[in-house]
């Protein structure tokens, strides 16, 4: 933390700078704003919070531009007047990424987009829709379901995330196995650079006129722009959606089926494969009961599209799970989970209100060589009093993405979040060395810093370099993601 003398210029610092702010740039020093400005999600943070109280905001004020010029003039004030800025969108964010680091002793400035809410416009010719950063995701696709459209992205976050984090921690919906992640919708990017100059990255599907300048930007968290606006696909609303339930009689079945329906081309909304301890503990039993699951595990099925296509893939789904002993239960499993999609997100918070409980999730990638080694490696790690549920929810040609619930009982002596780093970090450890990706779609933040170095290596270099040579001074959500 910096000492007091550090905090005291800072303060002064920001004195002075405050009386240069444009007076159109709504801003507060409210204890009370800078305290819920000071934390995303985290779950490592929740658990302080719960054992300490709320402590001293670390961050000293927070703006609130509405245009991508107030954005650029908060970036040339805060060179001007040597302030940090740290990207805020709609705070779910699960790794501490929007967290101001203890490493800064320059005053610290949240810059929250979500003033910056408009759909600038749709162009159904090419099928884009220029949005600003700061809309919620949910606001957007009920929009776009008005004019009979759909962006097709839907994180279980929807109601309380924003179009500006999706872009910053490089975010996957629970449909992406149809219609792909934020990065493959994304055709260009306005952004604000660390100068102040406004940007704007693609203006064609693709091209070979040098390095993919939106794909370096994008998952960046915050460290080498502002994104204020971005123009994505969009497809048309569904015709028809066919639900779908199967069960395998173990993780291995279960892979080879989901593999095989993706390698053979079929292209499902929704695929997931829930492991036999999710299945059993967070499933619904007496639905399970019904349909006539025999155990092992549950796998969640939905086309969506034209109806003939639809009904079609649906059909091969059936014909392969025949084919491959994978038992078909019929459309009432994929619609209840269609119905309670979201429930997950609400019912975190819940247990994190019983003490000494840790709870947080933890997702991968891997080819499909690795995936189930990945799997066999992280459920072997020792929780203590608690469990590892494990489900995929999004799969590729070449792999799939494996998400990790962490539940357990922190002990009846020390600190439950020393207790939390001491499990993830041997569940990151795990991973990473069965041949995993540590995160997916959940970013880096404060949470994966340390493991960013281990897993890139090198890499890690190259981007240094490139934010030394845009952000020399670190200026941009500093010391995040190991830069």
């Amino acid at each position: 933390m910096p000492s007091q003398s550090e905090s005291g210029e800072s303060s002064s610092k920001l004195s002075s700078a405050l009386e240069t702010l444009k007076k159109d740039i709504r801003s507060s020093v409210d204890p009370v704003v800078l305290h819920s400005y000071s934390q995303d999600q985290w779950p490592r943070m929740l658990l302080e919070l719960r054992e300490k109280g709320p402590s001293q905001p670390t961050i000293d004020l927070v703006v609130w531009p509405k245009s991508t010029e107030q954005v650029a003039e908060i970036v040339k004030w805060a060179t001007k007047c040597d302030i940090s800025l740290y990207p805020y969108g709609a705070g779910s964010g699960v790794c501490g990424a929007t967290m101001a680091s203890a490493k800064d002793v320059r005053p610290k400035v949240v810059v929250d987009l979500k003033q910056m809410r408009a759909v600038r416009s749709i162009d159904r010719k090419s099928m884009v829709v220029w949005v600003e950063a700061g809309i919620i995701g949910e606001n957007l696709e009920r929009y776009l379901n008005q004019e009979n459209l759909t962006l097709g992205h839907f994180p279980s976050s929807i109601y309380c995330s924003s179009v500006g984090g999706y872009l910053a921690a490089r975010s996957a919906g629970q449909l992406s196995t149809k219609y792909g992640k934020i990065e493959d919708m994304v055709l260009s990017l306005e952004c604000v650079l660390p100068d102040g100059t406004v940007a704007v990255t693609g203006r064609a599907p693709r091209s070979a006129m040098g390095p993919d300048w939106t794909q370096l930007l994008l998952g960046s968290e915050g460290t080498l722009c502002f994104f204020t606006a971005a123009c994505l696909q969009v497809q048309s609303f569904p015709e028809a959606r066919v639900m779908m339930g199967f069960g395998a009689p173990d993780m291995t079945r279960a892979l080879d089926f989901t593999r095989a329906m993706v390698q053979r081309g079929m292209r499902p909304a929704v695929l997931r494969i829930y492991d036999p301890l999710e299945t059993s503990l967070t499933l619904n039993s007496e639905l399970l009961k019904k349909v006539g699951f025999k155990g092992g595990a549950a796998i969640v099925a939905i086309f969506e599209g034209g109806k003939k296509l639809s009904n079609a893939e649906a059909e091969e789904a059936r014909d392969l799970a025949l084919s491959s002993g994978i038992d078909y239960l019929g459309p009432a499993l994929g619609e209840h989970w269609w119905e309670h999609r979201y429930d997950v997100s609400y019912k975190q918070q819940l247990i994190l209100s019983h003490q000494r409980t840790i709870v947080d999730t933890f997702e991968i990638a891997a080819t499909w060589d690795n995936l189930e080694q990945v799997y066999t490696a992280v459920k072997k790690v020792k929780v203590g009093l608690g469990v590892i549920l494990a489900h995929l929810s999004h799969f590729y040609h070449t792999g799939a993405n494996i998400y990790f619930s962490l539940v357990s009982h922190s002990g009846w002596s020390g600190s439950s979040s020393e207790r939390y780093d001491e499990i993830w970090n041997e569940m990151l450890k795990a991973a990473l060395e069965a041949g995993a990706s540590l995160s997916h779609h959940h970013g880096v933040g404060l949470l994966k810093t340390e493991w960013m170095r281990k897993e890139k290596g090198p890499w890690l270099d190259f981007m240094r370099k490139v934010k030394n040579g845009i952000d020399p001074e670190n200026r941009l959500n500093p010391f995040k993601m190991g830069l």
